[in-house]
C-alpha cells in the first residue's frame, strides 16, 4: 500500500514531464501529412507495447467482451483525439495547442457527470467551465498567428479532437479500468493507426512526404515516450485516481509546452492569447486549491 502511495505521485509527475515535451515533437513531425505521421507514431507504439507483452508473457489482446471500450479508445482517443490534433497543428503553434488541451478537465467533468456515479458536476466544475470558455474565446486572437484563417480552423479542429477524446476516456474509467493498460493501449492504438493511415492515403499527398532525421526522430520519441510509455502510465494511474483528477495533468503540461515552444521553436503568445491562457490555467487550477475547496465545503454545508 505504501509503495503504491509513492508510485502514484511519482508517475503523475513523470507523465507531466513527458507529455509536456510531446507538443513540440508533434509540431516538428507533422509536416504536410499529419494523418500519416500520426499513424506511423501509433503503429510504432503499438508494436512496442506488443513486444513488451511478449517479453513479460502476458496476453497480447484484451478480452473480447471489452471490444466496445477498445474500439471507442481507438476511434475517440487516437483517431479523433490525436489525428485531428495533428491536422490542426499544421496551422497552430504547439503552445496554443497545449493550452486548448487544458480545457480537457472541463469536458471530462461534463461527461463524468452523466456517466460516472461519484463524479457529479459541482461549483468547481462550473467555475472551470466558465473560465475555459472565456479563455478559449480570447485565445482565438488569430491576429497573432501568421495565417489567421487557417489558424482559426486549426484551433476549432483541435477543440473537436479534445471532445472526441473525452468520451472514450470516461468510458474506460467506467467500464475498463480493471483491464491491462498495455494490451488495451496496443489494441486501441492499432485501430487508431489503421484509421489514420487510410485517411492519410485518401486525403493527403503521401507520395510527397519527406522523411528527415528530425521528423523521424520526433516520431520515434512520440511513439516510445509519448505513446507506449505515456499512455500505459496514464491508464494505470486512471485505475487509482479519479478521471477528473487525471485530466488536471493538462494544467501543468501547457506550462512546460509553452517553455519548450519558446526555447526551441521561438513561439510566442500575443497579449490577448496570453490572457486567455492564464484564464484557462487558473480556472482549472484554482478549484484544486485549499481555499477554494474550503469555500465549496461551506457552500455544501448550508
Amino acid at each position: 500500500m505504501k509503495k503504491k502511495l509513492l508510485q502514484i505521485p511519482v508517475l503523475y509527475i513523470v507523465l507531466i514531464l513527458i507529455w509536456g515535451s510531446t507538443w513540440i515533437a508533434i509540431k516538428v513531425s507533422v509536416g504536410e501529412a499529419p494523418f500519416i505521421m500520426a499513424a506511423i507514431r501509433f503503429f510504432l507504439a503499438s508494436g512496442l507495447l506488443v513486444t513488451y507483452q511478449l517479453i513479460r508473457r502476458k496476453p497480447l489482446l484484451p478480452p473480447r467482451s471489452h471490444a466496445r471500450i477498445i474500439v471507442a479508445l481507438g476511434i475517440g482517443n487516437f483517431f479523433i483525439g490525436y489525428g485531428f490534433t495533428y491536422w490542426g497543428m499544421q496551422y497552430v503553434n504547439s503552445n496554443i495547442t497545449s493550452i486548448l488541451w487544458a480545457t480537457l478537465p472541463v469536458q471530462v467533468s461534463v461527461f463524468a457527470h452523466f456517466m460516472l456515479k461519484d463524479e457529479k458536476i459541482n461549483f468547481s466544475n462550473v467555475f472551470s467551465l466558465v473560465g475555459a470558455l472565456i479563455g478559449s474565446y480570447l485565445i482565438f486572437d488569430v491576429h497573432g498567428q501568421s495565417v489567421a484563417p487557417q489558424a482559426a480552423l486549426g484551433m476549432a479542429v483541435i477543440l473537436v479532437s479534445i471532445f472526441g477524446s473525452t468520451y472514450s476516456n470516461v468510458l474506460y474509467k467506467r467500464e475498463g479500468s480493471h483491464l491491462d493498460p498495455v494490451n488495451t493501449n496496443a489494441a486501441a492504438m492499432l485501430i487508431g493507426a489503421c484509421l489514420l493511415f487510410v485517411s492519410g492515403l485518401i486525403l493527403e499527398p503521401w507520395e510527397q512526404i519527406e522523411f528527415t532525421l528530425l521528423n523521424l526522430g520526433a516520431t520515434a520519441y512520440l511513439a516510445l515516450f509519448g505513446s507506449a510509455i505515456g499512455f500505459s502510465m496514464y491508464f494505470w494511474l486512471l485505475k487509482h485516481v479519479t478521471v477528473v483528477k487525471m485530466s488536471y495533468t493538462t494544467f501543468l503540461i501547457p506550462i512546460l509546452a509553452i517553455f519548450w515552444g519558446w526555447v526551441l521553436l521561438g513561439e510566442s503568445l500575443s497579449p490577448l492569447s496570453l490572457t486567455g491562457a492564464v484564464i484557462i490555467l487558473l480556472s482549472v487550477a484554482l478549484p484544486e486549491s485549499g481555499p477554494f475547496k474550503c469555500f465549496q465545503a461551506r457552500r455544501g454545508s448550508r
